[in-house]
């Protein structure tokens, strides 16, 4: 029987593989887009040029983020656009002004909200919490009402 554990193994692989549960790598999905690219009709350059976008997006939305953090939220959209603007001037040195153009189209029609991550959302959330707060525009945490809904759930 031990003579047809590697098989079964095997065999196992090859059903979650045809099945789809095996997740696809960056390789893959990179390949993938090149593909519907090629399909569409862009030649390499376009292609490329067109990974590279996305690429500096995710680029972008990191920078953003950390930046974010850092500064403990306080971010506008003025420095988004610094940072963009920075990007740009890389992407249009490597593939031409048009992708720079097009990156910049695409991240002035992104709210604040698409370009950042969760936790400087989280961030900037919080510091607007706190500048509401001070202000007394923003309701103060009721501590009590924790025991409320603890009791309300309690069986009597």
């Amino acid at each position: 029987m031990l003579e047809y554990g590697p098989m079964v193994v095997l065999a196992v692989i090859a059903m979650v593989a045809v099945i789809g549960l095996i997740p696809e790598n960056a390789e893959d999905a990179a390949l993938k887009f090149r593909r519907q690219c090629r399909a569409d009709g862009m030649d390499f350059r376009e292609t490329e040029a067109a990974i590279a976008i996305r690429k500096a997006f995710v680029q972008l939305r990191r920078l953003s983020s950390d930046q974010c953090v850092a500064s403990c939220g306080k971010m506008d959209r003025d420095q988004i656009n610094q940072i963009a603007g920075q990007v740009a001037i890389g992407l249009a040195a490597a593939h031409g002004r048009d992708a720079a153009k097009a990156f910049v189209g695409w991240i002035d029609a992104c709210p604040d909200e698409e370009i950042l991550y969760d936790d400087a959302r989280a961030a900037r959330h919080r510091m607007h919490v706190v500048s509401l707060r001070s202000k007394g525009l923003y309701p103060p945490k009721d501590v009590g009402i924790h025991d409320d809904y603890r009791n309300a759930f309690k069986i009597v």
